[in-house]
């Protein structure tokens, strides 16, 4: 591309001199030259652009320092290495790149957003807000001036300093073995095997989901951004067949963020309540402590503690839910690694205490996890979650076995996501959908569990398949 448009700067030039010799004795000297090198600029800037234009088509291409150094003039081969750091999360990197570009280029409108975004990632809201303005009054589609002022609109809600946030989500689940029947069909009542009755044996059923959240988030006023926010979420899951596997969940939460070079500190009341078979089943009082620290551009590491107090109560499918009451306690601690701007792992161990009145409910539980999220183009998602738990009960329950229950649970899930728009691009023009409908995004989960147990009674599977489409409004 570059040596297609350095073949036209020559043309424009030559055509700008020929022109200049005819007009000397009516152009004073200083003014033709000034015209001429304003001309070769615009064929210059119209190569440069077209050269973006054609790579922003392609995909990235590795590029190196090394590379651009052997041609530091060469247009393509600094955007892609500009893009090549954003792929490798060095986000500085690539505005020191964009930088140096804008300098010998700065009417490309792709690179000026190319580096207002990268501004908006690093957190320089003032420097993106401006460089987004600049870039708007250039000539460009329809399209790219519709992302500019997704982007301005983003940036004018992130510095407001109370920022509201809602969402509501509707779907369904199917699950293969929703009661969580034994798989051996048989459970243990004082050691002796016995046949699980068919009410009770694996059914599988569909359930209508129904999630609402509301956020608040005040920043304080603090150059650190400490923050102060709180929110409710409400949870239902409607079982077609199995009412009493109906569940209803109430979450309140508030807290506050205080932010240091050394390490982020959250404080955060949790209250929780939950219905079960439509009657009231638990309560939950207590809250979460969690320190992070950003280590550098690709890791972050996190513990977090957890206490609360669960309160049971009896229902008419669980009277001896009681035995449950007490307290518990959440230890966990965990990397983040974010490999690439788009792929970040993370990995975590979690300790459990559950205390209770019976010690035959009461258990300590070790797992590990991780976690993948990959992001692709369109707006479209990936995420990955792997987990295995061990849990070790305090004491036999003498109606089931003198052996003391130890479980393993394995869980494994898979969720793609992306916004309607991106389906309706596939099948039609990309603005086929209004702006209110094409932003819903659209998320379908798979996940495997595996719960073996030592008793027969709690060794069993189940398949969930879950749909969901979210809308999410911002103010």
């Amino acid at each position: 591309m570059i040596p297609l448009g350095l073949a036209a700067l020559g043309v424009v030039g030559a055509c700008s001199a020929a022109f200049a010799q005819t007009a000397t004795q009516q152009q004073p000297t200083q003014t033709r030259i000034r015209e001429q090198q304003e001309q070769q600029e615009r064929a210059r800037a119209a190569a440069a652009a077209a050269a973006v234009q054609e790579r922003e088509k392609q995909q990235v291409r590795p590029v190196t320092f090394e590379d651009v150094l052997k041609d530091p003039d060469n247009i393509e081969l600094n955007f892609d290495y500009a893009r090549t750091l954003v792929a490798q999360g060095d986000l500085k990197g690539a505005a020191a790149t964009l930088e140096r570009m804008l300098l010998t280029f700065p009417e490309l409108a792709q690179v000026r957003l190319f580096y207002a975004i990268v501004l908006y990632r690093l957190d320089s809201l003032d420097e993106a807000e401006r460089e987004l303005t600049t870039v708007a009054q250039l000539e460009m589609p329809d399209s790219l001036r519709r992302e500019i002022q997704g982007y301005l609109d983003r940036i004018a809600f992130r510095k407001k300093s109370t920022r509201f946030s809602a969402s509501l989500s509707f779907g369904t689940a199917f699950d293969t073995n929703r009661n969580a029947a034994p798989r051996s069909g048989q459970v243990l009542f004082m050691d002796m095997p016995l046949d699980v009755p068919d009410s009770q044996r694996e059914h599988s059923d569909l359930g209508l989901l129904s999630i609402g959240t509301f956020r608040v988030r005040h920043d304080l006023g603090f150059q650190e951004k400490h923050e102060v926010f709180g929110g409710l979420t409400i949870f239902r899951d409607d079982q077609l067949h199995l009412n009493e596997q109906n569940l209803q969940s109430y979450v309140l939460d508030v807290g506050g963020t205080y932010r240091s070079q050394w390490v982020d500190v959250t404080l955060n009341p949790i209250y929780t309540k939950l219905r079960l078979a439509d009657q009231s089943y638990y309560d939950s009082y207590g809250g979460r402590l969690r320190l992070d620290k950003r280590v550098d551009s690709k890791f972050q590491v996190y513990t977090e503690y957890s206490g609360v107090y669960e309160k049971f109560r009896g229902i008419t499918f669980s009277p001896s839910s009681v035995d449950r009451n007490g307290g518990r306690h959440d230890i966990r601690t965990g990397l983040l690694w974010t490999l690439l701007a788009t792929l970040q792992l993370n990995f975590e161990y979690d300790y459990t205490r559950k205390n209770a009145r019976r010690s035959y409910v009461a258990y300590e539980g070790h797992a590990l996890q991780g976690n993948l999220t990959y992001l692709m183009p369109g707006g479209q998602f990936l995420l990955f979650n792997a987990s295995g738990e061990r849990d070790n009960y305090d004491d036999a329950d003498a109606f089931v076995s003198a052996r003391t229950r130890q479980d393993t649970i394995f869980r494994v899930r898979a969720t793609y996501g992306a916004p309607l728009g991106f389906f309706a691009g596939l099948v039609a023009e990309p603005d086929a959908l209004p702006d209110f409908i094409s932003d819903i995004t659209f998320t379908g989960t798979l996940e495997r569990l595996d719960s073996a147990s030592n008793l027969p009674n709690y060794d069993y599977s189940n398949v969930k398949a879950q749909f969901l489409l979210t809308k999410r409004w911002e103010f």
